[in-house]
């Protein structure tokens, strides 16, 4: 099973990158005081998935919702597609509306099978001095590079870019050695009124519906 992750609006336009010149210290407090009063949010989304081992690209648009701790809502209108984590918990639903039947993978504990760091990182309540050792990178008018590589797993890194007006997260890469993956949201809203249903799905009776552990 091919688990989603995410991308933020890039938004460069002509400004040249230099060297960070925001102290370290002041951008990890300003991006934990705006991720802590971040409860959840909702946003477009391009991730483009680069295997290293292939040599191949994949990319899919679609729309992210988070409610913070641990629930995701990912929809990818185009292969009529909707994955819901909540915990653990992953819920698929496929639908094939040629055959008008609806498939529903059920995985118990996700975890299992996929490594839900990335994603803990996008839907959790991370502690990021504590958690990542961080180095400033490029940065101009509009935007802040910091690359986080978690103190528990020093082979994986993300490249986090940060708006410098809200201290938000516009884009995030995360470089393994299997694979680089690059989320980019576009029209994000935050702390609207998501609703909890949104994390949840009862399968119809209509529904095939594969149990997995």
């Amino acid at each position: 099973m091919r688990l989603l992750s995410f991308k933020w609006m890039l938004g460069i336009g002509l400004c040249h990158l230099s060297l960070g010149t925001t102290p370290l210290t002041d951008a990890l407090s300003k991006l934990q005081n705006s991720w802590d009063n971040t409860k959840n949010y909702q946003s477009n989304f391009k991730q483009v998935v680069f295997s290293k081992k292939l040599h191949t690209k994949d990319e899919t648009r679609g729309t992210i919702f988070v409610s913070k701790p641990g629930k995701i809502r990912w929809e990818i209108p185009d292969q009529n597609l909707i994955q819901i984590l909540n915990g653990n918990r992953m819920t698929q639903i496929k639908e094939n509306k040629r055959r008008k039947k609806t498939v529903v993978d059920i995985f118990r504990d996700i975890s299992k099978s996929v490594d839900l760091k990335s994603l803990g990182f996008l839907s959790g309540t991370a502690s990021f001095k504590e958690s990542y050792n961080a180095v400033l990178g490029a940065e101009d008018t509009e935007k802040i590079e910091l690359k986080l590589t978690p103190k528990s797993s020093p082979n994986e890194t993300y490249l986090a870019e940060i708006d410098k007006k809200s201290y938000f997260l516009r884009a995030l890469t995360t470089d393994t050695a299997d694979s680089k993956v690059r989320i980019d949201f576009l029209k994000t809203e935050i702390n609207t009124n998501l609703e909890s249903s949104l994390f949840e799905y009862q399968p119809k009776p209509t529904d095939t519906v594969h149990e997995n552990p």
